[in-house]
């Protein structure tokens, strides 16, 4: 009997401490978001003083953020749809 009631609060624990963890690797995945996309508008400030906006879309550092910024909104997406599920159970 004591064992279940251990097994209980241990799992009760366990999926809490993950729901926790998940929570926080949303927030660093949208910080490495922000980032990016402060990145991306530094780019674009620059080529709008240059008037160098068609430029842009060769610009391999502007592909490569637009890229990270695309699996990074995936990641997101995944960790959002993750933590809604522990939710509801």
């Amino acid at each position: 009997m004591k064992e279940t009631t251990l097994n209980k609060l241990k799992n009760k624990a366990t999926g809490i401490a993950s729901g926790a963890l998940s929570r926080v690797e949303l927030v660093t995945e949208e910080n490495r978001l922000k980032t990016k996309f402060q990145a991306l508008g530094q780019k674009v400030y620059l080529a709008v003083q240059g008037d160098l906006l068609n430029a842009m879309k060769d610009d391999p550092l502007v592909v490569a953020l637009l890229g990270e910024i695309e699996e990074t909104k995936r990641k997101i997406a995944e960790l959002e749809s993750k933590i809604a599920g522990k939710e509801s159970t």
